[in-house]
């Protein structure tokens, strides 16, 4: 049975998962296939439009599916996500999704989340919030910036910084100090909200994730 069906809210995600994604059901959508898409990115909402899908802003009855990509996926579903710098729009959007659907990469598994933690950072008193949440996890983090070195804004205008390498024994603690640091207006990490990920092998063969497995550890530790 397809992923997406006929008259179908349709959520967008951001980066090279979900620009392909976006490009098959284009193809989909060409042959007869009826959706209203939100994306969750100009990017994304600019793929969309030119391989004619149209793409209107998230309403109050919200979407019947999201799929998106992810930086990395642990046993329990739990998700590290924006490398490409929209995690809160991916985040509300996947909340708004009666099912949220991940795309990945083998790679992309692993047993214990790890990698750059990424924040959506008000510019107000960015240089402070930065500090507080450097001196509040066992991690620095660090306004991301472009090629250019000019610093990287997310589409609502805010600025994006990233942790340190970082292994989370307990995201949901993590996850509860960014949140409790004003000025932080989303992170990265998605806990409790995937309910399929599709891991795509190298020899072309793909695989299902639907557990729901209790979140293991209670510690948060710097490194690997």
């Amino acid at each position: 049975m397809p992923l997406v069906a006929d008259g179908m809210r349709v959520g967008l995600g951001t980066g090279s998962t979900a620009h392909w994604f976006i490009v098959g059901l284009a193809e989909r959508v060409r042959e007869g296939l009826t959706i209203r898409a939100v994306a969750t990115s100009l990017a994304s909402a600019a793929l969309a439009t030119e391989h004619g899908i149209t793409v209107e802003d998230l309403g109050a009855d919200g979407l019947d599916l999201a799929v998106d990509g992810a930086d990395c996926v642990d046993p329990s579903l739990r998700l590290i996500k924006g490398r490409g710098g929209a995690m809160l729009r991916e985040k509300i959007v996947a909340a708004s999704a009666a099912r949220f659907v991940v795309v990945v990469d083998d790679g992309k598994c692993a047993p214990a989340l790890h990698g750059r933690v990424p924040v959506e950072v008000v510019p107000f008193g960015s240089e402070r919030t930065l500090h507080v949440l450097s001196t509040q996890t066992p991690v620095r983090f660090t306004a991301r910036v472009d090629g250019s070195g000019a610093p990287v804004i997310s589409d609502n205008g805010n600025l994006i910084a990233d942790s340190e390498e970082i292994q989370l024994d307990d995201p949901a603690g993590f996850a509860s100090i960014l949140e409790r640091i004003p000025g932080v207006v989303g992170h990265g990490l998605f806990l409790g909200m995937t309910d399929l990920v599709l891991v795509g092998h190298a020899d072309g063969t793909a695989g299902r994730l639907t557990v729901a497995a209790t979140p293991p550890g209670d510690t948060v530790g710097a490194g690997g």
